[in-house]
């Protein structure tokens, strides 16, 4: 497994159902989560890593608990009807940070990697990184959440950057 950028026609891509008999659950989740952490990430989902399959890694950071976890076959049940604008950013668009709004809360349900069934309320950066991955396994980009102009602005900020700093 390798860490995909764009353009790429995976990152665009609506994956299949995990299929806990043809993959070891835990060993893909470690892995992603390995490339995550090299990749200085909070999240990363199987179409970034070219899998075919619906599984994505988050670090929460306000759940109980603070270790990476495998989010895999996720049905969002109910998200809030309040939203916030923030910026996000994507391992897949390195430097490119756009603001994109989302609901402030959501209650999904999923299974782990050890395919038991979860049910989480995630809430502000936690929901944002559990909707950004989940569009992932949908086929839909960060970059899809934002107008044209607002992406040929941030694209042209990161051009910059790199220029200015290499």
């Amino acid at each position: 497994m390798n860490l995909i950028y764009s353009p790429d026609p995976w990152l665009e891509k609506q994956v299949k159902p995990f299929d806990f008999e043809k993959l070891n659950a835990e060993e893909v989740a470690q892995e992603m989560v390995d490339i995550m952490h090299s990749a200085g990430g909070i999240g990363l989902s199987a179409n970034q890593v070219g899998l075919d399959a619906q599984i994505f890694v988050m670090k929460p950071y306000l759940q109980d608990f603070k270790e990476p976890f495998a989010v895999i076959n996720p049905v969002i049940e109910k998200v809030s009807v309040e939203t916030e604008l923030a910026p996000e950013g994507c391992l897949s668009h390195p430097d490119l940070f756009l603001q994109v709004n989302r609901p402030l809360k959501l209650v999904a349900k999923f299974l782990d990697a050890s395919a038991k069934e979860c049910i989480m309320t995630l809430s502000n950066i936690d929901a944002r990184c559990f909707l950004h991955e989940y569009d992932h396994l949908q086929g839909i980009e960060f970059t899809d959440r934002v107008s044209k102009l607002k992406l040929q602005m941030a694209e042209k900020k990161r051009a910059k950057l790199r220029k200015k700093y290499g």
